[in-house]
């Protein structure tokens, strides 16, 4: 019976450690997770002043309004669950809370009894006679034995009564962090809320005044279309090219290939810092609710004067010119990335290149004043989602 006891017992306090573990993790994504959003709104509204600066809206002011709202609605609901796991947590501080002060009552109460006890038999317990008194030598064994195991008693109920106080002072000490914790993220959660309102204000009257402008918006939609299926056919032409040359020549680098491959979710971001403005695949226009732009890989909008960066060793495969800006393709094994929307280029075909280099200048928009990199991933002739891609 004691040893299932013992087993229940450590079964019991192995499931809450594992409870107390999982949790601990929860809380400490949900702090990365609340502070990469942070950093993320702080990044999109710096970028958003220096767009603001034209006096008339424009497309990319509306997709960097869009992607802060966007930041800000998974920043409320990151706030939301960590209220959640406080809320749970201060509820369970409660629950034990009592339990200990139960516990604590039932301590004294069997305290107090034993104090009785040591009373009535205050002459026995106090000197030789109890002992002496005894019938055998056995029996002498037995009190000695009775008097010692009575005193540890005593001892051991007056140790778990200060335990008990101890643990409710500490249990308590945790609930009220929590719910100090748990005013601060409510404080957060309302200014963000403010913020957020504010966003989606400024977004509607933006896109009142660029609805004015509805005539130019459609051409530069098909002006960016027909930009948008050019460059994706030189880039098949691009990669085919590079297939073949791989059939010719049997030396492609596979272990650069499994390197890269390796890295996925790990790769660094092909800027210093910026905000996702356009995602992969298909994105709703900003203005125009039954337009779709589809877009093989993701748009960052980023500072000014900012580099392109190499996310991973490699080779420079090519470098060719749109007719207004530049384009630089670099090949790691079997996979390609690509860096358009470039200004000056630092870089050139067959040129070794490493994780972080600098590869050309990324183009600055001179009616929007707003600096974007297009960033594509290919394996072959598939293409990907870049971000699943980069940490």
């Amino acid at each position: 019976m004691i040893k299932k006891l013992k087993y229940i017992f450590l079964f019991l306090l192995m499931s809450f450690s594992v409870n107390e573990l999982c949790y601990a993790q929860t809380a400490n994504e949900l702090e990365k997770r609340v502070g990469k959003l942070q950093s993320e709104i702080k990044t999109s509204q710096k970028l958003l002043q220096k767009t603001s600066q034209n006096k008339e809206a424009t497309l990319r002011e509306v997709e960097l309004l869009q992607t802060q709202i966007n930041k800000r609605q998974d920043l409320l609901k990151a706030y939301q669950s960590q209220l959640d796991n406080l809320n749970k947590e201060i509820k369970t501080y409660k629950k034990d809370i009592g339990n200990l002060q139960n516990e604590l009552e039932k301590n004294r109460k069997e305290y107090a009894d034993l104090l009785v006890i040591s009373y009535r038999n205050r002459n026995n317990l106090n000197n030789l006679l109890f002992i002496f008194s005894s019938d055998d030598f056995n029996q002498a064994i037995r009190r000695l034995r009775y008097i010692k195991q009575f005193n540890e008693l005593l001892k051991q109920k007056m140790s778990d009564i200060e335990g008990n106080k101890t643990d409710i002072k500490t249990k308590m000490e945790l609930s009220e962090a929590d719910k100090k914790r748990v005013e601060k993220l409510y404080a957060q959660q309302k200014k963000e809320v403010n913020a957020l309102n504010n966003d989606k204000k400024s977004l509607n009257n933006k896109i009142t005044q660029l609805k004015k402008k509805e005539k130019d918006i459609k051409n530069d939609i098909a002006k960016k279309e027909k930009q948008t299926k050019e460059l994706q056919a030189k880039i098949k032409k691009i990669i085919e090219e590079e297939l073949a040359k791989r059939h010719a020549d049997a030396t492609i680098d596979t272990k650069l290939s499994a390197s890269f491959e390796s890295n996925k979710g790990k790769l660094p971001w092909p800027v210093a810092s910026g905000v996702v403005t356009k995602k992969y695949g298909n994105n709703p226009h900003p203005t125009q609710p039954k337009v779709v732009v589809k877009n093989n890989g993701i748009d960052i909008t980023t500072d000014q004067g900012a580099n392109a960066l190499c996310v991973f060793d490699g080779q420079v495969s090519t470098v060719f010119n749109t007719g207004s800006t530049n384009v630089v393709m670099v090949r790691h094994g079997t996979f390609f990335t690509l860096y358009a929307n470039l200004d000056k280029v630092f870089v050139k075909n067959g040129d070794k290149v490493k994780t972080g280099e600098k590869l050309g200048v990324i183009h600055t928009g001179a009616s929007d004043n707003v600096t974007s990199l297009h960033f594509e991933v290919w394996n072959d002739k598939n293409n990907t989602n870049p971000e699943t891609w980069l940490k």
